[in-house]
């Protein structure tokens, strides 16, 4: 039998004493030089649509400064379409923290389906009325509208695609949450994988740069592997750098504490065994983007590129993030 949850207070003592890798990556980061704008203009959004609400919703997602997101991850490109990754980047994490995490933990996981069918209904068809008229699907319409205006019709059958992706690793992580229970390895992967709002991310950045990957790039095997790769470090990455608050809130809610818990070892060596696989990972990463560049093609040349700084700026925003503050 596992030993019981420690006390809030021991749990906070031990996500202090965790110490947390240097990860790096070969390209440097850049930010949008309009990135105080774009913060800005994606809380007064959401102050719009709803979802801040209080004082304390907009200190929260301040302090977070997900605005900047993707100011870091897209360092380049038109700000208005720059605009619309960085409010479905904020908008995907109020939807993690409200209903994944929220909804899964308190066993309403009948109300997430109820709401992850609505999103799906809204993706289909944005001019629809609202189904439940709620801030997170107001919010949705609104984004799927402007994502019709401004992407390919093919680039928004990607991002639908994407959300659908989403969707399934949201039932099934909120089902193991309601339960009480840790997933394997094996599944907290591909949940971590389909969860990562990456799929669709990747595809906004071709939005606001102005360029579309062909359908047939898309589905080549060196891309498909250099984007799960891409998805993976990043989403590994924010599970080391995000590891210390789950630990002190008492959430199994990332890959070192999922190694921890199904092998009996501490959550260090969780961290440390996850930091050499996005090491791992980073090196055949780098192999593969050359690989692909040198194919000169200039379509891949700038996919490629929108993965690196994808990867670069994530990096750069956990640095300077407080999301995941111990006690936040």
């Amino acid at each position: 039998m596992r030993p019981a949850p420690a006390p809030r207070e021991d749990r906070r003592d031990l996500a202090r004493e965790l110490v947390l890798p240097r990860i790096s990556f070969p390209v440097p980061p850049r930010l949008h030089p309009r990135a105080d704008e774009l913060e800005e203009r994606t809380l007064a959004w959401l102050r719009d649509v709803g979802i801040i609400g209080t004082d304390a919703d907009e200190t929260y997602l301040r302090h977070s400064t997900l605005g900047r997101t993707y100011a870091w991850m897209i360092p380049e490109g038109d700000v208005e379409r720059v605009l619309i990754a960085t409010r479905f980047c904020v908008w995907a994490t109020v939807q993690d923290d409200r209903y994944t995490e929220g909804l899964g933990l308190a066993g309403r996981t009948t109300d997430l389906s109820e709401h992850l069918l609505a999103c799906e209904a809204i993706a289909e068809d944005p001019h629809a009325p609202v189904p439940h008229d709620v801030p997170i699907e107001r919010a949705y319409r609104d984004l799927f509208q402007r994502i019709e205006q401004a992407a390919t019709p093919q680039q928004v059958l990607r991002i639908r695609k994407g959300m659908l992706h989403y969707s399934v690793g949201a039932a099934a992580d909120a089902a193991y949450a309601e339960h009480r229970t840790v997933p394997p390895v094996s599944e907290y992967r591909r949940i971590r994988h389909l969860i990562a709002h990456l799929h669709h991310h990747f595809v906004l950045t071709e939005v606001a740069q102005g360029f579309e990957m062909p359908t047939a790039l898309v589905l080549d095997p060196q891309v498909r592997e250099l984007t799960d790769l891409a998805i993976r470090i990043i989403g590994l990455t924010n599970d080391v750098y995000g590891c210390p608050r789950d630990v002190a809130r008492g959430h199994i809610a990332n890959l070192p504490m999922v190694l921890a818990h199904h092998h009996g070892h501490s959550v260090q060596t969780g961290i440390d065994l996850t930091a050499r696989e996005i090491e791992h990972d980073t090196a055949r990463y780098t192999e593969l983007a050359a690989a692909l560049r040198r194919r000169g093609s200039e379509i891949l040349t700038r996919y490629t590129r929108g993965l690196d700084d994808q990867i670069a700026g994530h990096l750069a925003w956990l640095h300077e993030t407080g999301r995941y503050d111990i006690g936040l």
